[in-house]
C-alpha cells in the first residue's frame, strides 16, 4: 500500500522499516518494565531484550536469504542490506530462541539464578506488540501478501514487488490474530499459573493460527509436499510448545501437591506439639491434686487420732463415774449398819 513512508531529497524512508524498528523499541520498553514487574531486575531484562533482538535480526535474515536463494545468487552483497527489508518472522524467533538460551545458561553461573522459563515470560508482551507491529509493516510494505483470488477475505492488494491484485488478505488477518493475543495476554500477565506458561501458550496460539494461514499466502517459499517450510517449522513449534506446557503443568502439579503434603505434616506437627505443651500444663495441676489428697488423707488421720483420744477420755470419764457410784453405795451400807444397833 505506502512502501515508502516519506522521501527526503533522493533518499526514501521505508514504511516497513520504520514500522518494525518502532516495534523493536516498543517491545524492548515493555521488555524493561516487565523484568522490573516480574524479576526486580529491569536491567536484567533490558540486556536480555537486546541480545534477543540481536539473536532475532540474525535468525530473521538468514530465513529470508534462505527463502529467497535465487534472488540473493545473483548479488550476495544484498545478504547485508537489512535496511531494505527482509526478514522472516520464523527465523527471527528461532534465532531470539537460541540468544535466550544461551542466555539463560549464562545466569545459572550468577548468584541470582533466573530459570529460562522466567526470562521467556519477560519477553512475551514485549513480543506480542513486535508482531503486531511487524504485521502493520507487512500490511503497507507488501510483504507476507496472499493468494490470488476472488471472494470473502480477497482485496485489491499489492505484492512486495508493486503489484495490485485481489489477494486474500493476510496481512490484515495476521494483523488482528497478533493485536487479539496482544490484548489478551497483556491483562493475563498476572494470572498465569507457573513459570513458562504465558511464553508457551502464546507460541502454541500464534504459530497454530500461523500455520493455517499459510495456506492462502502467496508469497515465495520453499515447498516439501503440500506444505511450505514456514508451515513445517510451525509444526514443529507448536508441538513442543504443546509438550512443554503439558510437562511443566505436570510438574507444578506435583510440586503442589508436594507442598499441600508438607503442610499438612507440619500442622499435625504443630497440633502434636500444642497438645504436648496442654499435658505439660495440666500435669502440675494433677500434682497438686495429689497434693491436696495426701494432705486430706493426713488431716483425716489427725482426726482419727483425736477421736480415739476422745474416746479414752470418755472410757475414764464412766470409770469415775462408775467409782462414785460405788462410793456412795459403801456410804449408805455404812449408813444402814450405824441404824441398826441403835
Amino acid at each position: 500500500m505506502y512502501p515508502t513512508l516519506f522521501t527526503i531529497g533522493k533518499v526514501s524512508v521505508p514504511t516497513y522499516t520504520i514500522l518494525l524498528d518502532l516495534g523493536l523499541i516498543l517491545g524492548l520498553v515493555l521488555t524493561y518494565f516487565e523484568g522490573k514487574r516480574q524479576l526486580g531486575r529491569s536491567d536484567l531484562a533490558l540486556d536480555l531484550g537486546l541480545w534477543t533482538v540481536i539473536g532475532g535480526i540474525v535468525g530473521g535474515r538468514i530465513g529470508y536469504v534462505l527463502t529467497y536463494l535465487s534472488t540473493f545468487r545473483e548479488n550476495w552483497a544484498q545478504i547485508f542490506q537489512i535496511w531494505k527489508g527482509g526478514l522472516t518472522f520464523l527465523g527471527a524467533f528461532v534465532g531470539g530462541l537460541v540468544v535466550l538460551g544461551l542466555f539463560a545458561l549464562a545466569q545459572r553461573r550468577s548468584k541470582d539464578r533466573i530459570s529460562f522459563w522466567q526470562l521467556a515470560d519477560v519477553l512475551v508482551p514485549g513480543l506480542a506488540l513486535g508482531v503486531v507491529l511487524g504485521w502493520a509493516a507487512c500490511l503497507l510494505g507488501g510483504c507476507a501478501y496472499g493468494v490470488v483470488g476472488k471472494g470473502f477475505g480477497y482485496m485489491a492488494l499489492p505484492d512486495i514487488y508493486g503489484v495490485q491484485q485481489m489477494r486474500f488478505a493476510t496481512q490484515i488477518v495476521g494483523l488482528i490474530q497478533a493485536g487479539v493475543l496482544f490484548i489478551l495476554f497483556w491483562f493475563l500477565r498476572n494470572r498465569w499459573p507457573f513459570a513458562g506458561a504465558a511464553f508457551l501458550m502464546y507460541s502454541l496460539l500464534y504459530f497454530g493460527g500461523q500455520f493455517f494461514l499459510e495456506f492462502v499466502r502467496g508469497d515465495e517459499a520453499l515447498y516439501f509436499g503440500p506444505f511450505r517450510l514456514g508451515q513445517i517449522v510451525e509444526m514443529v513449534l507448536v508441538a513442543a510448545s504443546a509438550a512443554a506446557l503439558l510437562i511443566l503443568w505436570w510438574r507444578s502439579r506435583l510440586q503442589g501437591e508436594e507442598a499441600e503434603e508438607e503442610e499438612e505434616i507440619e500442622e499435625e506437627t504443630g497440633e502434636f506439639e500444642e497438645a504436648e505443651g496442654t499435658g505439660e500444663t495440666e500435669a502440675p495441676e494433677g500434682a497438686e491434686g495429689i497434693e491436696e489428697a495426701e494432705s486430706h488423707d493426713a488431716l483425716g488421720g489427725i482426726d482419727e487420732g483425736e477421736l480415739a483420744e476422745g474416746v479414752e477420755e470418755l472410757g475414764g470419764t464412766e470409770e469415775t463415774e462408775e467409782a462414785v457410784e460405788a462410793e456412795g453405795i459403801e456410804a449408805a451400807e455404812e449408813t444402814d449398819g450405824t441404824d441398826v444397833p441403835a
